[in-house]
């Protein structure tokens, strides 16, 4: 069983800032609410890097499987039964960046609550873009 999302936004602001700040983990807490984030090692995220944090109100262990500055960035993570992969694609234009953010979940766990988990996995994916854009077009 699988359960896929995806949101995209246009935000005002180039591609680097964005990656900047959605590699800044720690600072994850003070834009997006997320309330638990620990890096395995300080500092900014990158591919091989791993780190624990609850968006959407589960605590995952993810690993950074893919990081292409400033263009996309993938981390992956398992819990009960399901895997995880979450993509981000940043694509500048005149001044102005698309940023996509994409989420599969896999695994024989999801059909016990599908409905809850497609309706949660929605709302956290699409406010999280939303807050990264509010947090990106700041001065």
């Amino acid at each position: 069983m699988a359960i896929s999302v995806e949101y995209r936004v246009e935000v005002k602001a180039g591609a680097e800032k964005i990656w900047g700040i959605l590699t800044d983990v720690e600072s994850w807490p003070s834009w997006q609410g997320t309330p638990y984030v620990k890096l395995s090692a300080p500092g900014r995220i990158t591919e091989g890097s791993t780190f624990e944090a609850n968006p959407g109100g589960l605590k995952w262990k993810l690993t950074v499987t893919s990081a292409q500055k400033p263009r996309n960035i993938v981390w992956e993570g398992r819990r009960l039964g399901v895997k995880a992969v979450h993509g981000w694609e940043f694509d500048e234009a005149g001044g102005k960046t698309t940023a996509v953010t994409k989420e599969k979940m896999t695994g024989w766990t999801l059909f016990l609550a599908y409905p809850m988990v497609k309706k949660r996995l929605s709302s956290t994916d699409d406010k999280w873009l939303a807050d990264l854009k509010v947090r990106a077009e700041k001065p």
